[in-house]
């Protein structure tokens, strides 16, 4: 009977043992050409000083995407913001299709300004504009376009089109409007008659849809045309166009700590 139960307790630890090995418990941050420096820097601090206890966060990089062996313990993939060019030349075709799978199998994709407009179907971009980026996107977790920049022009030069932007925030528990670092990122065109697609969160300015969550097969997406990831006490306040926004932003730190940790839940099961 003693050796049954030791035997016993042997198997039921070994079961153990493998379902904690077999949890997916990495967020994995795409950290190659197009990544921006300071959004790499923002997306990695947020996400670990926030995501749930247990889950590590890692940088991959296109050839890792491609390989495809990540998807056994992902949580969660984030492209951050950047550009979005670099992202089509690096993951088009064989990346595209490992992120897809991905997700709609039951993973998680977090699209942070340029990985939003990666996410879209298709990217407007400064149409007409000096910057003008048009084109559509194999990913496609939202159907319709992804346009910008909606607040202010961009330049990849300097900070001149950073702007405190204020979000009409549809969650429970949370303020009506919560204010949000924006540099060049998009809104979402129709989204309000897009079936399947939750707009979380508004830009007061225009009532163009923000931030969105979009069920994906098994798995789900949000999309944010807004660095909410982004730590005010971490921006330069020695930028003249970073000074401005600063004041505003840490007044409402905790307000959007605790909604970047709503958001995480929402997509880390």
């Amino acid at each position: 009977m003693i050796k049954l139960l030791i035997g016993m307790a042997l198997v039921f630890s070994g079961c153990a043992q493998h379902k904690t090995a077999s949890m997916k418990q990495t967020v994995y941050v795409y950290s190659d050409a197009g990544a921006g420096k300071d959004s790499l820097e923002q997306t990695f601090c947020t996400l670990r000083a926030l995501v749930p206890d247990g889950y590590n966060v890692e940088s991959i990089d296109a050839q890792g995407i491609k390989e495809g062996s990540w998807r056994r313990e992902a949580a969660l993939l984030v492209m951050p913001g950047g550009a979005d060019l670099p992202y089509v030349k690096k993951l088009q075709g064989v990346g595209n299709q490992q992120i897809k799978q991905y997700v709609h199998q039951g993973g998680a994709y977090l699209g942070l300004c340029a990985g939003a407009y990666y996410g879209c179907h298709e990217v407007v971009f400064d149409k007409d504009g000096p910057l003008e980026v048009v084109g559509t996107r194999e990913l496609a977790f939202f159907s319709k376009k992804a346009v910008g920049p909606i607040l202010a022009p961009y330049d990849y030069r300097n900070n001149s089109g950073a702007r405190v932007a204020w979000i009409r925030v549809d969650l429970p528990d949370f303020p009506t409007s919560l204010p949000f670092f924006y540099n060049g990122g998009p809104g979402f065109e129709e989204a309000q008659n897009t079936p399947g697609v939750r707009i979380l969160g508004t830009y007061a300015q225009n009532e163009i849809p923000a931030i969105l969550y979009i069920p994906c097969g098994k798995g789900r997406v949000i999309l944010s045309g807004v660095h909410f990831e982004y730590d005010p006490e971490k921006l330069d306040p020695k930028d003249p166009y970073f000074k401005v926004l600063i004041p505003t932003l840490q007044k409402h730190q905790t307000q959007r700590k605790a909604f970047v940790k709503r958001l995480l839940g929402l997509l880390i099961e």
